[in-house]
């Protein structure tokens, strides 16, 4: 079970996205092409901007399969959580877990190879007649910013082929550069903090110099410094402070 004090916009805010490297004059010409695209498509077509935390694009299809109200999905940038309300509520708390769990995963990644995975998703979605239907839904990166980071997500959601009932969200995961099909994805263990660590980052945000951690656990100072080295390379951060964040918006220390 994933920490209910990681939230997905708590992982995406560590792309730290500058306003100076997103150029939304390209980006506008760009969904002109997808909102084009939409209109003769007959899938569900959206685009979360990640820099501003927010939908950006959902096309009419959404209203016409699930029935949501059309003048909310014109204005979808203002709607919130819109598209989450008509999943079952089984199925969007599940769907939340796999997303940490995926974030967690890509910041476990070197910066260059984080967008190459699209996640595919079966879940329940309440159709226009009130009755929950399986769909599919893929999504990944499709446009980064000028120094590589994810910035907009396209999502495409279509009814799924197999109606076949279904009482838990089905995932798969696929590299998009190397065709690999992940049937789950896990933080590799030599990104995972310690016990050890975890003490010591603890005892880090409590005020301790290494000095002081090292007589309070009686080990040798230059045994302290190799966790803070490595408490570092695995939580990606460029200092202590960015670390007992990160760690803190995990749920790894309190």
């Amino acid at each position: 079970m994933i920490s209910n004090k990681i939230t997905p916009e708590r992982l995406w805010s560590r792309q730290q996205i500058n306003s100076l490297d997103v150029d939304y004059n390209f980006w506008n010409k760009e969904r002109e092409s997808i909102q084009t695209f939409s209109q003769i498509s007959r899938s569900c077509i959206f685009t979360v901007d990640v820099f501003k935390g927010r939908y950006d694009f959902a096309s009419e299809n959404f209203s016409h399969f699930f029935g949501y109200n059309p003048a909310w999905i014109k204005t979808i940038r203002k709607q919130g959580d819109l598209l989450e309300e008509r999943m079952h509520p089984d199925d969007r708390t599940q769907l939340i877990e796999f997303q940490i769990e995926h974030g967690l995963f890509i910041y476990s990644l070197p910066p260059e190879y984080r967008n190459d995975y699209q996640q595919i998703f079966q879940l329940r979605m309440l159709n226009a007649g009130k009755q929950y239907v399986n769909v599919i839904s893929r999504q990944q990166v499709i446009q980064k910013d000028k120094k590589g980071k994810a910035w907009i997500i396209l999502g495409i959601m279509d009814i799924s082929p197999d109606q076949i009932p279904v009482e838990k969200v089905k995932r798969t995961v696929i590299n998009k550069r190397t065709g690999e099909i992940l049937s789950a994805v896990s933080t590799p263990a030599d990104k995972q903090l310690t016990g050890r660590e975890m003490e010591i980052l603890s005892l880090v945000r409590q005020g301790f110099l290494s000095k002081e951690i090292a007589d309070k656990l009686n080990i040798s100072i230059y045994t302290v410094h190799n966790h803070r080295k490595n408490i570092l390379a695995k939580l990606n951060a460029d200092n202590v402070i960015e670390a007992i964040n990160i760690a803190r918006n995990d749920g790894i220390i309190r």
